[in-house]
This record gives structure tokens, sequence and C-alpha cells, in this order.
């Protein structure tokens, strides 16, 4: 299977909850037992740090588990946790025979408590709150101990609801009513979303609680969550409408359709239209209502050239109508890369052309390309031919965009590093048998001209690999957060397999999901990891991203830093020392005197400030004051993006916003063109010869 460079997951807690009488956790599966005990044994097999399962990883399981249904501390009492606990030295032994009772154990009592607390969320929805009193919320849950009792969980939950409440009016621009109807659909929706949970759910937060405790990205992946890695992440395609949908108090209702595709052709559906169920061919209808989101999208994909029959609920209507559709293969041409020239003008007053890639992931199917197949999909396919049309156009610089970029293929990496070198290393491997190297053998270059590298803290993995390729040779500038993710570490797809002798009498073998397991950890060609410290750029624009608390220093478990020995790689010579510095004198220079930029540094100080003290005030004076922007500016931009939402198109990537941050990265080009004019002439030719 392919290596593969995840992003980061961040997994986004949720709290609220519907009552369901005598509610039960998912019964488990025959097979379920049998996945247990295969991840067990592939974890100590193939896990790079070859861990033996015993007492303390037990333990250690035991409280992941609680952490991952309970991170915010709301639900469970201390009573429940210290039940569980007297437990946990014995889910390793458990486990081996294949036991996962305790997963089912927790997860009942965890929607026991779930749902007392959504009474109480829809309790307090209904009094008055005060927000003129001086109160606060404390968000240091890591250092917060779990409720003694329900009256304590219940006060804890005030003024969470209370917070909720405040940011929806003040943020979101709401009438109160307006909010309190938002959130009590929005408590209903996270409350139905645990109650839906089905078995392979059930397992993926059990089995994924056990293999986070050797690092963060190792993860128990069902059947339906690999399909939706390896089509939406990866290969960037799927089989179907058409239109991406949204859960919204029990319906699957329709976000937005995309150009060109089967509903967008056919004209009828609409966003905020509701898919209320599916016609089968013999007129059977099958009810969607109060379905899984992700069930839901199962029922519409399907094969292309394959016919569904929607039941819809029109927008402010409850008419049914029924539209029968032709699925389609849809690509989602909005994560490919995409191209974009824009022209700048230096502080001498010559104008450039620079030529804008964005990136968001780094895609490709393996599979595709080993098979020859002439429309596989592949980022550096793509970037190649952005790269072509930028040449023939007589573009000056190049702007890799990769801010926001998680990862992807660690292929990818590789071959797109390629593009801006001649050959030489790209990566460096550790593995079991020692550190390897990968290489670029592809002479050439597809571009041999300047070239920026724009990061930003959520740049990881592949991201990474290429900004350390590109600093490490000289061969271009790289611009932005202080730091990039610092994901150093290399996933791979196992398979579950069934080893049972089903296997051997012609039977199919059960879909029964994979391991994505940590094999590897990377370096660059220099001998540093990407692992934690990430790639620093040349000249750091700060941010508020750069003071986030996330990141893999951040993540629980993550593999440390370390070093190999340097590799010999060429030197471009694209950025001395001197030219960085006079970039970074005439940057800093720029953003004191830039009002928006002086108001960014006011909002870094607040924000480190309000982070520093765990508290958020729940006055609503105080919380305008600190998160409210004054500058009309930004009113006005808040304004628009609302009305354009009303119009309910297909929202397409923008590649290069008109901001004050991109504004000045272009000035930091321009700068780069011309006052290194004759260091780059050089680095040019060096950079053709190396290429002939």
């Amino acid at each position: 299977m392919p290596r593969i460079a995840f992003r980061p997951l961040v997994l986004i807690a949720v709290l609220a909850l519907m009552a369901v009488v005598g509610a039960q956790a998912p019964a488990p599966q025959p097979e379920d037992q049998e996945i247990a005990r295969e991840v067990v044994d592939l974890v100590e097999k193939n896990h790079m740090a070859h861990p033996r399962i015993d007492d303390a990883i037990a333990a250690r399981w035991c409280d992941n588990y609680i952490k991952k249904l309970d991170p915010q501390k709301y639900n469970f009492l201390k009573s429940d946790v210290a039940e569980f606990r007297k437990e946990a030295a014995t889910l390793d032994d458990q486990i081996r025979k294949g036991n996962i009772d305790f997963a089912r154990k927790v997860f009942n009592r965890f929607l026991e408590r779930n749902d007392e607390r959504f009474h109480t969320e829809l309790d307090l929805l209904k009094q008055k709150f005060d927000f003129k009193v001086d109160e606060s919320f404390n968000d240091d849950f890591e250092h917060m101990d779990f409720p003694a009792d329900r009256a304590e969980a219940d006060a804890r939950l005030r003024k969470k609801v209370k917070l909720d409440l405040l940011f929806t009016k003040v943020v979101g621009d709401q009438t109160e009513a307006e909010a309190i109807r938002k959130l009590t659909i929005r408590y209903r929706d996270l409350n139905r979303m645990f109650h839906q949970f089905d078995s392979g759910d059930l397992l993926g937060y059990y089995l994924s609680s056990l293999t986070e405790t050797f690092d963060p990205h190792s993860a128990y992946l069902n059947q339906k969550d690999l399909e939706d890695l390896l089509n939406q992440s990866l290969h960037l395609q799927l089989e179907g409408i058409g239109a991406s949908l949204r859960s919204e108090d029990g319906y699957a209702v329709v976000q937005e359709v995309v150009p060109g595709m089967a509903a967008d052709k056919d004209g009828r559906l609409q966003p905020e239209d509701k898919i209320i169920g599916i016609q089968k061919e013999n007129g059977e209808e099958i009810d969607l209502v109060e379905k899984k989101l992700n069930d839901v999208v199962r029922y519409i994909r399907g094969p292309r050239g394959t016919k569904v029959k929607l039941i819809v609920q029109p927008e402010g209507s409850k008419e049914r109508k029924i539209y029968e559709l032709t699925r389609e293969r849809i690509e989602l041409k909005e994560q490919h890369a995409k191209g974009k020239i824009i022209e700048a003008k230096a502080a001498a007053g010559k104008t450039y052309k620079i030529g804008i890639i964005s990136l968001p992931t780094f895609y490709g199917d393996t599979m595709a390309m080993l098979r020859g197949e002439p429309d596989a999909v592949s980022a550096t396919t793509d970037c190649r031919k952005i790269l072509e049309g930028f040449r023939k156009s007589g573009v000056e610089a190049v702007v890799m965009d990769l801010r926001g970029n998680g990862g992807g293929l660690l292929e990818e990496a590789k071959t797109l590093s390629g593009l801006f070198i001649d050959t030489g290393p790209v990566v460096q491997v550790k593995e079991v048998l020692g550190v390897k190297h990968l290489d670029d053998d592809d002479e050439g270059m597809a571009w041999n001209g300047p070239l920026v590298v724009l990061i930003d803290k959520a740049s990881a993995s592949a991201s990474e690999i290429f900004a350390g390729v590109i600093k490490d040779y000289g061969r271009g500038l790289i611009i932005g957060d202080a730091s990039t993710f610092g994901k150093g570490t290399v996933q791979s797809i196992v398979p579950i397999q069934d080893h049972s002798r089903r296997r051997f009498f012609g039977n199919p073998e059960p879909k029964r999901g994979a391991l994505k397991l940590t094999i590897q950890q990377f370096f660059r060609a220099n001998g540093d990891s990407t692992q934690i410290n990430g790639v620093k750029p040349h000249i750091h624009i700060p941010s508020i991203l750069d003071h986030r608390d996330f990141g893999e220093s951040k993540m629980d478990n993550a593999v440390r830093f370390e070093r190999v020995e340097a590799l010999p790689h060429d030197e471009y010579h694209g950025v001395p020392d001197d030219l960085i510095a006079q970039l970074n004198q005439r940057s800093e220079q720029r953003r004191k005197e830039d009002p928006k930029f002086r108001k960014l540094d006011d909002q870094i100080k607040k924000y480190v400030e309000r982070k520093a003290r765990h508290e958020i005030s729940l006055s609503e004076a105080k919380f305008r004051s600190e998160y409210i922007p004054e500058d009309g500016d930004e009113k006005a931009a808040d304004e628009k993006a609302k009305k354009d939402r009303k119009k309910k198109k297909y929202t397409e990537r923008e590649i290069w916003p008109n901001d004050f941050y991109n504004d000045e990265v272009i000035r930091i080009v321009t700068d780069y063109l011309s006052l290194g004019s004759k260091v780059l002439a050089a680095a040019q030719e060096r950079a053709k010869l190396a290429g002939q």
C-alpha cells in the first residue's frame, strides 16, 4: 500500500445531547473481536516503536478513551472515571482474547450522562442570562478535574451554554431568539450523532484510543472511514450526484451544488433543500430523516451511470418532490492545484509578473498512475501544467502557497520537489533496518526561476518535506509563520485481514477496514527531522496562528525530535544571508508603519494574554472588547461574506485573497526580485546548467 504523509487530524469535541430512552451502545458485530485481536498484533509487529501492549499501556489507553469521549470534562463524573480506572490494567488481557466489553460499558455510561447534560442545556436555554455579570469561563480543560457530582457538572454547563449563546449573538451577529433557536438545533444534532454510533464508529474510537498511546497519528479506520480517506483526501474523486450535504435538525440539507455535475445539470435540486428519502425501483421508500449523514451520503452515492430517485422537500416548503438523477464521476476540483498570475510593482517602480500556485493537499491516485491511466489525478502533474502556463506568460517568480496544506502522499512530495531541483535527495526515512533516502532522479526542472514557498502552522507532513527541500538546497525563499506543524512521521495503510478458514472456501473476504500505522520518521537532507520543530521560514510574518495550541508539539504522545547524518546535495545559493537580512529589514519596517499590522500586533498581544489566564469573560461588554474588531473594513468584509453566503452559490476556493497579509507577501517577493537580481540571475544560471 502507498505510504502516506497524513495531515494532522484535530478531534473537535462535541458535548450536547438528545435523550433517547434506554439508549445503549451499538451491539458488537461478529467480526469485531477478530478485528481487535488483529489490531493488537499489527501494532506490536509493525509500529516503528515495536511496543508491547501491557498493563501500563492499558492504563494510558483507558484514559485516552475517556478523553476522546469527553475531552472538556462535562459528562463523566469523578466516580465514573474512578470506576473505569479500576478495570484499566486488565484491558490488555481482555483485547488479546477479543473482549471489547469495556468499550461498550464506558460508552453506555457516556450516553447516560450525555442525555442528562442535554436536558440541562435545553433548560438553560429557557432561562434569561444576565450578560452584565462579571464572570468568566475557564477553558483550561487539561488541568481541570471531572465534576464531583451532577450539581457541579450542571454549574460548569451553565457557563458553557452562556458562552455559546454570547458567541452566537455577538460573533454571529444574531438576535438572542435566533441564537437560542440555532443552539437548540446544534445541541440536538450533536446528541443525535452519538446515539447514531454504530459498532464500527465505537470500535474506531476504542481501538484508536489504543493506537494513539504510541503516537497521535496511528488509528483504526473502519471500512467507511477508509473509503472516505482514499477517495476524498487522496484520489479527490467520488461517484454521485455532485452535491455537498450538512446535517441540521435531523435532516440532510443541501449545502452546495457542484457546477457541471449531475444535480447542477438537472437544475432542480437547490441549496437548503432537504433530502428526506430515497425511492427504490419497486416504489419502496427509504426514510432518511434522522439518519447519520454519512449513511445518507452513501445511499445517494453509487456507480456512475446508475440512477437515484431523491425524495426532496424544497426550501421553505412542506411539499415532497421526486428528482431522478444519473450519477456521475465527481472530481473534487476545488482541492486540485490552482494557478493565478498577478502583476505587482516593486518599490523601484518596475512591474513584475508573479505566478501563484495554491495547493491544498498532496493528492494522487498511485495505482492509476502505475497503470498508466492518462487522467490519473496527481498534484505534481497539475503543478507541472500550471508552471508550463506560467513560463509561456512570462512569469518572473513563482509563489507556492502551502498554507493549510496538511500533507498527503509521500510520493507526490518527492516528485513535486523534483520540479524545482535537478536531482538529489528529497527526504530521508528512518525505519527498522536503518535510514534510507528517497531521491529525485528526474533530471531537469519544470521551473528554474525565482521561487517563494508560503507556509503557516497548519502546513504539515508532505508540505514540510517540500519546504525543507527548497530551504536545504537554497532553492527559494520561505515566508510565513514561525514554523510549520512539525509532523515528521510516515503512516502506512494496513488492511485488516480475515484469518478465519472462510477465506479458503471461496467466500469473499469481509471488509474490515484498516490500520493507519506509523512506521517511519522523516528527516531532511540536512539531517534534521521535520518532527516537532517543523520548518522555519527565512522571513517570519507574525500571526495569531503562531500562538494557537496546536501543532505536533502540543499533541499527546508525539514522537520526539531526532537528527541523522546530513546527505550531500546541490546548493543553488538563491537565498544568501545578506539578502535575507535586507528583506527582513524592509518587511519589518513596512509592518511597523502599516496600521493593519499594528492592529494585528495588538490582537496577538490580547490573544496571548487571554490564553495565559485561561479565562473568557461572559460579560458582553468585555467579550466584545476582546473578540470583535473595531475596524470598519473588517465589519464591511463580514457583511459582504454574509451576503455572498445568502446567494447560495457554489463556493470556489479563492486562490489569492486581497488582504493586507498577502499584500505584504507580494511586496517581499518584489523586493526579492529587485534587490537580489544579481544573486538570482547567478542562481538561475546555475539551475539552468544543472538542468541541462
